[in-house]
């Protein structure tokens, strides 16, 4: 397929970014309500928790459809009406009566929202050349982090103002405007371009095509190194405030604000990314990601002072974004005849990454070892560096 000029789809591709900002804010505007949740309810605070683990389950569980979906159907569409959905569940949420109604919407909104990320980075790979792929991806990744700390921080405000439901209200009102937008674009956006004349494939057929790419050359290498790399970062970002709380005094607040800064380094990638481009595609970035990513960790395993562990969490950031997007950049390119496939695939196993990382790190944490699962990342961390670096391909 013939990549357009990024200029020509710069509109549509700040929409799809806003789009991915709502959802990950939607990913995180339920954490610091639980305890407030838990008093109003009546419920115990991992009850309450079921308004975030419905979320991850239904956001991980569906990209099982959308990944056939993106390949048969028109992805622009799809996105579109992924965030009206997102916009319906944000709404029910925010009038919520029971803990029960609240759990439903948040149900409704993970399974609408886990398909605007992936296949926006499906339908940016169409269009833009690959010299230029790796820095739009980039600037694409900046709307989706700072979504992230966006939802933590509407959550908490509105939360500190005895006014939670008005966090959701918001989200409904951003979800609605990106929704309009993006149906109005909709059809001045061409139809996405066939590889050729045949009927779309059959939903067995693409699940038999997911099948293969676990197995295939091609992938498995690049699947593999997303499920330790989601293991091993997901285990530090889970426990990092807690460390700083246990280890340092401080707050769970204030510990917080690590997460924040994590969210930063992310940010100045996304700033790093636009100025090296295609550079970025070359074994040195990669391996050279995982070992920032390794320092971080060694500084917070050894740090004696709290603002360390801060200053860890940032250059973390930076290096995880540009390994991530290292991966990501692959896996639109490896297989493009069905990259909506390959990248919800990808989230997939992502998603398994997060839960064996955080499941293994807890079991740390419950024997008293807590720093341990800094020094596993310090560790391991350079290893993925080194066999994503071997797998970059300049294409």
């Amino acid at each position: 397929m013939s990549a357009a000029n990024t200029y020509e789809i710069r509109r549509p591709l700040i929409l799809l970014t806003l789009a991915a900002f709502a959802s990950s804010a939607s990913f995180r505007v339920c954490d610091p309500m639980l305890p407030v949740l838990a008093h109003l309810f009546g419920q115990t605070s991992g009850q309450v928790a079921l308004v975030i683990t419905v979320f991850t389950i239904a956001y991980g569980g569906m990209q099982l459809i959308y990944g056939p979906l993106g390949e048969r159907l028109d992805r622009f569409r799809v996105i579109t009406v992924a965030t009206a959905g997102c916009a319906l569940g944000s709404v029910g949420a925010a009038v919520a009566p029971s803990l029960e109604w609240l759990v439903a919407c948040r149900l409704l909104t993970g399974v609408a929202a886990a398909g605007i990320i992936p296949l926006s980075m499906a339908w940016i790979a169409d269009r833009v050349a690959v010299n230029h792929r790796q820095s739009v991806l980039a600037r694409f990744f900046s709307g989706q982090i700072m979504g992230m700390v966006f939802g933590q921080v509407l959550g908490g405000l509105f939360v500190d103002a005895g006014t939670w439901r008005f966090a959701f209200w918001c989200l409904s009102a951003l979800y609605v405007l990106i929704a309009f937008a993006l149906w109005s674009d909709v059809d001045s956006r061409q139809p996405e371009k066939k590889h050729d004349s045949k009927a779309p494939p059959s939903v067995a057929s693409l699940y038999l095509a997911a099948f293969r790419l676990l197995h295939a050359r091609e992938t498995r290498g690049v699947l593999f190194c997303f499920l330790i790399e989601a293991a091993l970062v997901f285990a530090v970002l889970a426990f990092m405030p807690l460390y700083l709380h246990e280890h340092f005094g401080l707050s769970l607040s204030k510990a917080s604000l690590a997460l924040v800064l994590y969210g930063l380094g992310g940010l100045l990638f996304s700033i790093f990314a636009a100025r090296m481009g295609a550079r970025l595609n070359r074994f040195a970035f990669p391996t050279m990601a995982a070992c920032l990513v390794a320092v971080a960790n060694g500084i917070i395993f050894l740090s004696s002072q709290a603002i360390w562990v801060f200053v860890a969490a940032m250059i973390s950031g930076f290096g995880y974004y540009m390994l991530h997007n290292a991966l990501l950049f692959q896996m639109t390119q490896r297989v493009p005849q069905a990259r909506s496939l390959a990248l919800t695939l990808s989230v997939s196993i992502f998603f398994v990454g997060q839960s064996i990382g955080v499941g293994i790190a807890g079991w740390l944490v419950d024997q008293g070892r807590l720093p341990q699962v800094f020094l596993c990342a310090a560790v391991i961390m350079p290893v993925i560096g080194w066999l994503t670096g071997r797998r970059v391909r300049a294409f």
